[in-house]
């Protein structure tokens, strides 16, 4: 991978916890930061270059992040909101249980989900036997600036998206400004910081 100049790391294929399937967003990030050439860049910044100075994306299929992307200079991770829909709640309580954070109610006149507590896994969608949930919007939650080491963070949240190509946009156009801005020995967890990206305290 070193030869390449950057990482991509991802969830197992064929989970059944994923919320979205990554297998395009990966082939098309790999595709799009081949042709930036990065490890010329990184020639030019680091002598040898170390499997630290890498930069490393990682897709999760959904937010329990089995792949770690909370620890990655690029997470990736998959949302499915649930939509609730006129089909009659049959009261089977499938969905609360499926339900990790607590986050689903079930009352007289129908089902209540608090939008602070849900994740947006697709668990309950998935046990529904009813229809009453369906799956809603689907997308990509993105966060930044994640590492280990020395002196290690947990990414940032960087907002969320709905297309394969706007996350491989948001990765790019990153990438983009290290490349032109980054200075010599400069990681690029440390060039976001000093570029004020990262929101950090």
């Amino acid at each position: 991978m070193q030869q390449s100049g950057f990482q991509i790391e991802h969830c197992r294929s064929n989970c059944p916890k994923s919320a979205r399937d990554w297998h395009n967003l990966y082939e098309l990030l790999s595709t799009k930061l081949t042709s930036l050439n990065l490890v010329e860049t990184l020639k030019d910044k680091f002598n040898p270059i170390m499997y630290h100075h890498l930069p490393k994306v990682c897709l999760a299929g959904c937010p329990n992040g089995c792949s770690q992307p909370n620890i990655k200079d690029f997470g990736i991770s998959g949302y499915v909101t649930p939509q609730i829909t006129a089909a009659p709640c049959i009261g089977c309580n499938a969905c609360v249980r499926s339900c990790l954070e607590m986050a689903i109610t079930c009352q007289a006149d129908g089902i209540i989900i608090d939008k602070n507590r849900c994740l947006s896994c697709g668990d309950c969608q998935g046990v529904c036997p009813s229809g009453t949930l369906i799956a809603g919007e689907s997308g990509w939650t993105l966060r930044v600036g994640g590492r280990v080491g020395r002196h290690p963070q947990f990414a940032k949240s960087a907002g969320q998206v709905q297309t394969d190509e706007e996350a491989v946009a948001w990765v790019s156009q990153t990438m983009l400004g290290y490349i032109e801005d980054g200075r010599p020995e400069e990681r690029l967890t440390h060039f976001l910081e000093r570029q004020k990206t990262l929101n950090l305290e």
